[in-house]
């Protein structure tokens, strides 16, 4: 299994408070070509600091449960807008349904929380470009998930562009305009402007018509 052999970046995401102080302990301590960047407990949150590149991480971590926003949704949300960052999963008990929803969401790996050496040779692996046996690199998910979707929800209301897809995810999520031009570095004016031909290639009345069909479309 690769490990990391240069410093790198992280970060965390996690809705157990006392979890992210173990997982912060642990870092400092056992990985220290490691720097944390944030420790967050709300997927919109994570994703927000991976679309800004001052806070971007080399890797984050990511616990499926999270407050609002859940895990998966936000991991799905980070791979569709980067290719570079590399995204490890923590469940409990790992399963194999999470381990299928997690493939599909653009991860290259799911590792239960139970054993401190288990997840920091993750760590370390993810970080060097490494997959856990089944998950795809960052690049090969990201182009995956991104000419699926366009395939997928392209069908019989227009093409959207990767820019209308990422607004329409960030809409579902029900992040409110202000966040979603903040964290794209738009104007209102242009986001409208977006939302505005999304609603035009989907055939929706309204954005919540839109939204459901996304919806469906994601299923």
């Amino acid at each position: 299994m690769a490990t990391a052999s240069t410093p790198f970046t992280i970060g965390v995401a996690s809705a157990d408070t006392l979890a992210l102080r173990m997982l912060r302990i642990i870092l400092l301590d056992r990985i220290p070509e490691a720097t944390l960047l944030w420790c967050e407990t709300t997927g919109r949150a994570a994703v927000e600091h991976c679309a800004k590149d001052a806070r971007k991480p080399d890797l984050v971590l990511i616990n499926l449960v999270l407050r609002g926003l859940q895990g998966l949704n936000s991991c799905r949300l980070i791979r569709r807008g980067s290719s570079r960052i590399k995204l490890l999963v923590m469940q409990t008990v790992p399963d194999a349904h999470a381990r299928d929803k997690a493939i599909r969401a653009g991860v290259q790996g799911l590792v239960g929380k139970d054993d401190d050496t288990v997840l920091v040779n993750a760590i370390r692996s993810i970080a060097a470009g490494g997959t856990m046996d089944g998950f795809d690199t960052a690049p090969h998910a990201h182009d995956a998930l991104v000419g699926q979707l366009g395939q997928h929800r392209g069908q019989h209301r227009g093409q959207l562009t990767k820019r209308e897809m990422e607004i329409m995810d960030m809409i579902a999520a029900n992040m409110p305009a202000e966040t979603i031009c903040a964290t794209l570095g738009i104007s209102p004016e242009t986001l409208r402007s977006h939302r505005r031909n999304i609603r035009n290639k989907m055939h929706a009345a309204n954005d919540a018509q839109a939204v459901i069909d996304w919806d469906a479309a994601e299923e």
